[in-house]
C-alpha cells in the first residue's frame, strides 16, 4: 500500500510522516538545511504482520509542483496535511484538485501543529477543511487533528492507516512501472525506484526500458523497502537491473514495461474533466505518472477532446493526465485517455463522435473490445497495449463467441456480415462484367472487394464461405454456385 501526502508548503507533511513511521523522508541536503521537501521523499513503516506501508513524501511549495505531480501517480492513499495555524491555504486547495483529477483516491486528513493555537481556532480550521473537502468531492474522508511534537493524534491516526483497504492485484494486467530514480549501488550496479501501475515481477524477469530502448534483467527486487522475489502494482519498488543501460541515460519519465512498445504516442482522444475552461488550441503543462511534457488541446464535443504533445508519450486506456497552464501556476482541468492514435481527420463527424462517446462509456475490458469491434477489424497487439492486458488477460477476453480471428486481427459477426456480402457483390458484378470467365482468384477478389481491410480476415472469409457453398471454386477461380462461364446468346450470334 502506498500512501503519498498532500498539503500546502510548511505544513508539517514530513514533520508528521517521521511522527508515524519513525522517517524522515527528506533526503536531500538542500532539504534539510532548508527545512523544505524540494522532490519526492519516501519513508517505509514496517509491521509485525508483516505488511509495509509506504509513503511518498512530496514536496507543497507551488515551485516543485512538477515533483508532486510525479509522485501521486498509482497511489491507493493520499494523506491531506493541514496545518492548523495557517488554515486551508492555496497549494490545500490544489493539491485536493490534483487528487480528484487523477482518480480521487482515498483521503485520510490530518490537521498538524495544533499544539500553537487554541480550540477554537482547532475548531474553525476543522469546518474550513470540511467545507473544502465537500467542495472537491472528499466529504467522507476521516480527519484527524495532531500536534507531531508531543504526540497528539499519533496513535489514532495510525490504528486508521492501518485499517486501510489494500488495492486489489489484477493477474491479467501487464507489469509497468513509471521511473522517478536512478542510481547505482557498489556492489550491485544499476537500480531504478517507481511506483509500479499495473502487473507483476519476478526476479529474473526480462523488462524493456524505454529511453535507451533496450530489454533488461531483473536482478534483485525490493518492495516497499523489503527485499523480495515478487512485487505487484501499488507498490514501491526497487529493481537492480542489468542490461546495457549507464544511469546516466535514464530520466524521471522512462518506463519499465513488461514487453517491447509501441512507438509513443504524439495525440490521444481524452475525456476532460475541468476546474477552468479549456480554450481550442491551448497550450499546457501535461503531467502523467513521471513524465511531463507540453502540448494543446483541441476540444471535440462535451467533454471530449484531442490532446497533441509535443514530446511523444507511453499511454494506456484510462491513464489519468494532469492539465496546468503554460505558464504552469494554475491547474486547469484533469484527462482520462479514452483513445491512443485517433485518425488524423474525421474526428469531427457526427457518427465519429458518437461512437468516441460509447467508448469513453465502456466499464471494462470486454466493453471497449466491442465498441471497438463495432468499426472493424480490431489488432489485437494494439488492443493488448491499450488495455494493458498480459497473455492470460487476452486469452480470457477471446473466449467469447462471436469472435473471428486471424493472426492478430479480430472481427465481429455483424461486422463479418457486412464485409461478406460486399464479397458476394463484387463477385455478382464481376460475373456481370465477364460472363466469359469462371471467375477471379482469391487475392484478386480481396483486392477488388475489400482492399483496405485486414488481409488474413478478408481471405479468412473467402475460405468459410467457400466451405459453407456461398463461393464455389474451380481449379482455384471463385464463382457464385448459379454463373456458368461461357458466351452470352447475344455474343453467341
Amino acid at each position: 500500500m502506498i500512501i503519498a501526502t498532500a498539503g500546502h508548503v510548511d505544513h508539517g507533511k514530513t514533520t508528521l510522516l517521521q511522527a508515524i513511521t519513525g522517517v524522515n523522508a527528506d533526503r536531500l541536503p538542500e532539504e534539510k538545511t532548508r527545512g523544505m521537501t524540494i522532490d519526492l521523499g519516501y519513508a517505509y513503516w514496517p509491521q509485525p504482520d508483516g505488511r509495509v506501508p509506504g509513503f511518498i513524501d512530496v514536496p507543497g511549495h507551488e515551485k516543485f509542483l512538477s515533483n508532486m505531480l510525479a509522485g501521486v501517480g498509482g497511489i491507493d492513499h493520499a494523506l491531506l496535511v493541514v496545518a492548523c495555524d495557517d488554515g486551508v491555504m492555496a497549494q490545500t486547495r490544489e493539491h485536493l484538485a490534483i487528487l480528484q483529477l487523477t482518480g480521487n483516491p482515498m483521503l485520510t486528513v490530518a490537521l498538524t501543529k495544533a499544539d500553537r493555537v487554541d480550540e477554537a481556532r482547532v475548531d474553525e480550521v476543522e469546518r474550513q477543511v470540511k467545507e473544502v473537502l465537500r467542495e472537491y468531492g472528499f466529504a467522507e474522508a476521516k480527519l484527524f487533528i495532531t500536534a507531531a511534537t508531543e504526540g497528539r493524534g499519533i496513535d489514532a491516526l495510525r490504528e486508521h492507516l492501518l485499517q486501510l483497504p489494500e488495492r486489489e492485484h489484477a493477474s491479467q494486467h501487464s507489469f509497468r512501472l513509471a521511473i522517478d530514480r536512478a542510481f547505482t549501488v557498489k556492489g550491485a550496479g544499476l537500480v531504478v525506484t517507481g511506483t509500479a501501475l499495473s502487473g507483476e515481477v519476478k526476479v529474473g524477469d526480462s523488462l524493456w526500458l524505454t529511453g535507451v530502448n533496450k530489454p533488461m534483467r531483473v536482478r534483485a527486487l525490493h518492495a516497499q523497502n523489503q527485499p523480495t522475489e515478487t512485487a505487484h502494482a501499488g507498490q514501491r519498488i526497487a529493481l537492480n537491473i542489468a542490461g546495457d543501460a549507464e544511469k546516466e541515460q535514464i530520466h524521471r519519465g522512462d518506463w519499465l514495461l513488461a514487453d517491447a512498445p509501441p512507438e509513443p504516442f504524439t495525440r490521444v482522444i481524452v475525456e476532460l474533466q475541468t476546474h477552468t475552461p479549456l480554450t481550442q488550441w491551448q497550450p499546457l503543462h501535461i503531467h502523467h505518472a513521471a513524465s511531463h511534457v507540453t502540448g494543446r488541446v483541441s476540444l471535440l464535443e462535451d467533454n471530449l477532446a484531442e490532446l497533441v504533445f509535443d514530446t511523444p508519450l507511453w499511454l494506456a486506456d484510462n491513464d489519468r493526465l494532469v492539465l496546468r497552464d503554460i505558464s504552469a501556476r494554475n491547474t486547469l482541468a484533469g484527462a482520462r485517455v479514452v483513445m491512443l492514435n485517433p485518425p488524423r481527420r474525421g474526428k469531427r463527424k457526427p457518427e465519429y463522435l458518437q461512437w468516441l462517446a460509447s467508448l469513453a462509456r465502456a466499464q471494462s475490458d470486454a466493453d471497449a473490445l466491442s465498441v471497438h469491434l463495432e468499426r472493424g477489424a480490431v489488432n489485437l497487439a494494439d488492443f493488448a497495449w491499450a488495455r494493458q492486458l498480459n497473455g492470460e488477460g487476452m486469452r480470457e477476453l477471446l473466449q467469447q463467441p462471436g469472435y473471428i480471428q486471424a493472426g492478430y486481427s479480430l472481427l465481429n459477426a455483424p461486422v463479418a456480415a457486412r464485409w461478406q456480402r460486399k464479397i458476394l457483390d463484387t463477385l455478382a458484378t464481376y460475373h456481370e462484367q465477364h460472363r466469359d470467365e469462371p471467375g477471379p482468384g482469391r487475392e484478386r477478389l480481396r483486392r477488388m472487394a475489400l482492399p483496405m481491410e485486414d488481409e488474413a480476415l478478408v481471405l479468412l472469409l473467402i475460405e468459410k464461405m467457400r466451405e459453407s457453398g456461398d463461393i464455389l471454386s474451380h481449379h482455384g477461380w471463385l464463382h457464385l454456385p448459379d454463373h456458368k462461364a461461357g458466351f452470352s446468346e447475344e455474343q453467341q450470334v
